[in-house]
């Protein structure tokens, strides 16, 4: 299994459409629509970065990277938090949503050398999130937040030299 990043504009809505993901996870991922709806309006879009997850020439997944002012309020401000991680349920169990926080990692320590960490909220009640995370090198850092769908555990992931 192979996978990489494609960077996306904030109006490549288009380009990850098709992506889905199984009814019981709807609860914790902001519909695509929505999401491209807010960086498109966004007072911040450079600080905002939408990339898709590409494996053998189709997109498999998609996330967020936020920063500097665009950083929720739970965040330190020498960190990127990444949001709306969803690999497609047609390809979910084949590694693609480890592989994304990887990739996620090195384009964070190639392109921001000062920031050595990534962070997250994750829904308590999204438990195969959660694990997937915590198998991905996140930590949890004990802190919460309450969120749109509630309460959410903050993760942390390290960025270091072999990120």
């Amino acid at each position: 299994m192979h996978a990489a990043l494609k960077s996306l504009s904030h109006f490549d809505y288009a380009e990850v459409a098709h992506l889905k993901v199984e009814p019981e996870q709807e609860d914790f991922v902001d519909s695509l629509d929505s999401v491209f709806s807010e960086l498109r309006n966004s007072p911040r879009p450079g600080l905002e970065h939408a990339f898709s997850i590409v494996a053998s020439d189709e997109i498999v997944g998609f996330f967020v990277l936020r920063e500097g002012a665009a950083l929720p309020e739970w965040a330190p401000v020498n960190v990127m938090t990444l949001h709306t991680l969803c690999v497609d349920r047609a390809h979910q169990g084949n590694g693609y949503g480890r592989a994304a926080i990887k990739l996620a990692a090195r384009w964070v320590s190639t392109n921001r050398p000062n920031v050595n960490s990534l962070m997250l909220g994750v829904n308590v009640r999204n438990v195969t999130a959660r694990a997937v995370y915590l198998k991905s090198g996140f930590r949890d850092t004990g802190a919460t937040h309450y969120g749109p769908s509630g309460t959410q555990n903050i993760l942390e992931h390290k960025i270091g030299l072999g990120a």
